[in-house]
């Protein structure tokens, strides 16, 4: 009897589609990433430069009764932000010893790190992308090089100018005053290590200011008619708002292990809002060191350093709270694996890694376009 067997290139097909879905479905922000102008974090594929369209709302009051709409139609304001997709490759060599194996074999020993590294890549420049900022065309990173095409670290002025044209969607600390117009240190400087840790009142807060910006900033619709937003928040202000919802949560939610964020560990929701912990905005981007994101947004921060930037110099984190089309995502080429000849007198071989994208926070009219951007006092653990 003949046993059947699946050929080595069907099996490497179907692992290669497999590493395209996870590229861009995996990870932390993988629920909030979409084709369509309802997600928060928006795809656009194509080789080239690809632009995220936006199309603002009616406003006009239209025409009633026996009026002809003839002459009284209004102009359908739309608006574009461009990405330029470029490549980012990584790979490991494997000699003979492994390279005697099948080829499938030889993917399935270098997926997991090649996978772990793109996914981890992608995960941070999102990251980036949500803190970044605009002055008049140029777009920056709140600090450091890496992340968007092009883009540098702000500058202290670059930042200032971001503060000016996006006064309704940013808040500092936990009140509005708080605000300095036209400069962000300052503004920064007003959050204290008392009133401004992240608690219910300001989810509330953001919340309003996101529901009453100008243009809209629009909420994620679920099931058809439910308005929802995600806040994504890091580890310590998770810590200071999870301990302000613990006695709402005793009070409010189911007492099963199953159903209570104070047993599962999971995402916090109050009030139409998902908050979501990314600790890698505390641990990477404000408080690590080396690598191409460490500590950007703290000790190498080109313009404030949010390490130190609140009242008295203390610590300051970050959250973005987000509606749809916060965040655009610019995908010229899925992650695919590749082979490489071989090398040294034939005993050598390489596996690697490529995709070719654009991650950037939507900008329209120098105001960004789906989020609202919160600073609060967040200091460490004791």
């Amino acid at each position: 009897m003949a046993s059947s067997t699946i050929s080595t290139g069907n099996l490497t097909t179907r692992f290669q589609n497999k590493v395209k879905r996870e590229y861009v479905r995996g990870g932390r922000y993988a629920p909030y990433i979409g084709n369509t102008q309802d997600a928060i974090i928006q795809v656009n594929n194509d080789l080239k430069k690809v632009s995220i369209p936006l199309i603002g709302k009616l406003s006009g009051a239209g025409v009633t009764g026996s009026t002809a709409l003839g002459g009284n139609e209004e102009a359908l304001n739309n608006y574009d932000f461009t990405m330029q997709p470029t490549y980012k490759r990584n790979g490991v060599l494997i000699d003979n010893e492994e390279n005697e194996k099948a080829e499938f074999d030889l993917f399935s020993e270098a997926r997991p790190a090649l996978m772990n590294w793109a996914m981890e890549l992608k995960r941070d420049e999102i990251t980036q992308a949500m803190g970044a900022v605009i002055a008049g065309t140029t777009y920056a990173n709140y600090g450091g090089t890496t992340g968007a095409y092009g883009a540098a670290a702000a500058t202290a002025a670059q930042m200032d100018t971001w503060n000016t044209n996006n006064s309704d969607r940013i808040l500092y600390g936990a009140a509005v005053g708080n605000y300095v117009s036209g400069d962000h240190t300052a503004s920064l400087a007003t959050i204290d290590t008392t009133n401004d840790k992240l608690d219910a009142d300001m989810v509330r807060l953001l919340k309003r200011r996101a529901e009453a910006a100008d243009p809209l900033i629009r909420p994620v619709m679920v099931k058809g008619d439910e308005p929802w937003y995600v806040f994504f928040v890091g580890t310590y202000a998770f810590r200071d708002l999870q301990a302000d919802l613990d006695t709402k949560h005793q009070n409010a939610m189911p007492r099963s292990v199953d159903g209570n964020p104070l047993w599962t560990g999971g995402d916090l929701v109050m009030d139409g809002v998902i908050i979501k912990k990314v600790p890698e905005i505390d641990s990477v981007f404000i408080d690590g060191s080396g690598g191409a994101f460490g500590g950007v947004w703290g000790a190498g921060a080109t313009g404030d350093s949010l390490a130190t930037g609140g009242n008295l110099g203390s610590r300051v984190s970050v959250g973005f709270f987000c509606g749809a089309q916060a965040v655009g995502f610019g995908v010229g080429r899925q992650a695919s694996f590749k082979r490489k000849k071989e090398d040294d007198y034939e005993h050598q071989s390489g596996v690697g890694i490529t995709m070719k994208s654009d991650i950037k926070k939507t900008f329209y009219n120098n105001k960004q376009h789906g989020m609202v951007t919160s600073f609060h006092s967040s200091t460490g653990d004791a």
